[in-house]
């Protein structure tokens, strides 16, 4: 009969992602993970198989928590319901400190096929959030969210490089300053 289990994979998929944006895919190890969760490296590699496998299984989680997040929004069309779901999309990135492993976990989503295709996924599915909500007029819908897809991403390497302030609060001010530009009657606070 097998042992109950004491920690929930949500339990241990969350540690294995905290120890990944800490150390970065290529340095964390299974045993990292085992001693955040408090479980021994055998029970993790038990349920978990490998280093390779664990990290799969969190971007996957990701992933999913990324579908669920669209699933779930608003899908009104029109300004401030764009404007909406891009606050409440930035302020979900973090909001600082330890940001920057987003960063390795995008190395890694580079150079393994299956990371990237979900990265790929991941970014899509923002992407058509975005278009699904401009107007048709007086901008391109399709043009307009790369437009500003692209300056969210930019905002993100711009304050991981030179942080001024919060990082959620320098998005919002830069997505809010691309907006104003490309909709001048519309406010966006």
């Amino acid at each position: 009969m097998p042992r109950p289990k004491l920690h929930s994979d949500e339990t241990i998929l969350d540690a294995a992602l905290a120890v990944l944006l800490a150390k970065g895919p290529s340095a964390f190890t299974l045993s990292d993970v085992a001693d955040a969760v408090g479980i021994s490296r055998a029970a993790l590699i038990q349920r978990f198989k490998d280093k390779a496998n664990l990290h799969r299984q969190v971007m996957e989680r990701l992933t999913q928590q990324t579908r669920d997040y669209f699933d779930k929004a608003d899908p009104a069309t029109g300004l401030e319901p764009l404007w909406s779901m891009l606050k409440d999309l930035i302020g979900g990135m973090g909001d600082g400190p330890g940001t920057e492993g987003y960063l390795l976990l995008l190395w890694a989503d580079v150079h393994e096929p299956e990371l990237r295709a979900l990265a790929i996924e991941r970014n899509d599915l923002v992407l058509q959030a975005i278009r699904q909500r401009l107007p048709d007029q007086p901008q391109p819908p399709q043009p307009t969210a790369l437009l500003i897809q692209s300056v969210i991403q930019g905002a993100c390497m711009q304050w991981l490089v030179e942080p001024r302030g919060s990082l959620t609060d320098f998005m919002i001010q830069r997505t809010a300053h691309v907006l104003k530009i490309l909709y001048p009657e519309q406010d966006f606070p």
